[in-house]
């Protein structure tokens, strides 16, 4: 949602300082604590993981808008993106004093299922030009993109440390984010609703959590076989081409298809100076000026509409009025206000309301030219009977907001 201001006078527009609607997303990473020294240390036995759970979601992240989609989004460009993490619980097994043991999580998209990924992690979905990326968020800080692979990638790994007066019971949590990719020009996306429900040809991931000898050696970065033998975790979880999208909830929101906004756009409209007694009865009004608010770069499936609010305060009780205003030291004129009309043929007058609340108005969208438009016209219009009419600075600002469903 971008706001921008409409400044209407019968002397050059007043600029008003416009506002806009910004929306912070803030991501809180998560910390994996350890031990802080080696005496703390001396309170833990070495243990095995054993009887490892299927990986439970945790602390998710909702799918947020990374970058518009507009007809100039470049090819690669993020579009979306969630975060969330993986829990894994686990039972420590018995003393085993002289060996060390820790519990690594691998993941990888699995070989011999549905159409390539990219060498970028870059997966098709059921939406042809939009790609999926899975990224695994490290605690020694690097990001790994999950990629087509023979055997996992370890993501993270932990000492496998039982505190004797502590629960039986332990935990890892892997931290991960999934992208939503555009793959190919922007106008050549189908048409309709933008929304990817599901990872194309049978594609799946899979999230292992395995207990190593220390001594073995697994590296955060590198790939390893799952063991065969021995009585530690050799736990794995699969997600389908649905699965994929769904981790935590529901798939995501449709892609919204914008147009480029100008921040803080002011379009001024001159009425020109009227004489008064152009204005014989009430609901007489002065020629139109004709106008119009446009964007430029729209999505082939955008549907951008604009909602506009009186900035008088208070605002006029008649919301088709703006209530007029004058700057100080001018006279301000009496009896009168000021119409805008749509001018696309239903010849409709423009209502006026508080945010989310004013009514919605749809651009027309050349598909062509990629621009959206609502053509319009402004008047003075007389409200007053002849005792209230008196001459004046006759200025009026109207603030139009676009949304895109």
């Amino acid at each position: 949602m971008n706001t921008n201001v409409l400044p209407i006078a019968g002397l050059p527009g007043i600029a008003r300082a416009a506002r806009q609607s910004v929306r912070l997303f803030i991501a809180v990473p998560m910390l994996m604590l350890g031990l802080a020294s080696g005496s703390a240390q001396a309170q833990f036995e070495n243990r095995m993981a054993i009887n490892c759970t299927n990986p439970s979601p945790q602390q998710i992240q909702p799918w947020t808008v990374t970058n518009p989609l507009t007809s100039s989004t470049a090819i690669g460009t993020i579009l979306m993106e969630r975060r969330f993490a993986l829990e894994t619980a686990f039972a420590f097994g018995p003393t085993a004093p002289l060996l060390v043991h820790e519990l690594v999580t691998g993941a990888h998209w699995a070989t011999g299922f549905g159409p390539p990924v990219g060498a970028d992690g870059l997966a098709p979905t059921n939406i042809d030009g939009i790609g999926f990326k899975w990224e695994a968020l490290s605690s020694d800080g690097v990001v790994r993109t999950l990629r087509k692979e023979a055997d996992p990638l370890a993501v993270e790994k932990m000492n496998v440390l039982y505190e004797p007066s502590g629960m039986g019971n332990g935990a890892t949590i892997a931290s991960y984010k999934q992208y939503l990719v555009l793959t190919k020009d922007p106008n050549a996306l189908p048409a309709g609703e933008i929304k990817v429900t599901n990872i194309a040809g049978g594609l799946q991931v899979k999230i292992y959590a395995v207990d190593f000898l220390k001594s073995v050696g697994v590296s955060l970065g590198s790939t390893f076989q799952v063991p065969t033998l021995g009585g530690g975790c050799r736990q794995s979880i699969t997600y389908d081409s649905t699965g994929l999208v769904s981790i935590g909830g529901g798939p995501p929101p449709p892609i919204p298809n914008k147009c480029d906004v100008v921040a803080n756009q002011i379009i001024p409209v001159d009425l020109g100076s009227i004489p008064i007694d152009r204005f014989k009865g009430l609901n007489d009004t002065s020629p139109p000026k004709h106008f119009e608010i446009a964007l430029s770069n729209c999505a082939v499936n955008a549907k951008p509409t604009i909602s506009f609010r009186d900035k008088a305060t208070p605002p006029n009780a008649d919301k088709t009025v703006l209530r007029l205003s004058a700057p100080g030291g001018q006279s301000l004129a009496q009896g009168f206000g000021i119409i805008m009309t749509r001018e696309d043929g239903s010849r409709e007058r423009i209502s006026y309301g508080d945010p989310g609340a004013a009514r919605k108005y749809e651009m027309t969208l050349d598909k062509a030219g990629r621009t959206a438009k609502l053509p319009l016209s402004a008047q003075y219009i007389r409200t007053g009977s002849d005792a209230e009419v008196k001459a004046g600075y006759a200025g009026g600002s109207a603030e139009f907001t676009f949304t895109f469903p």
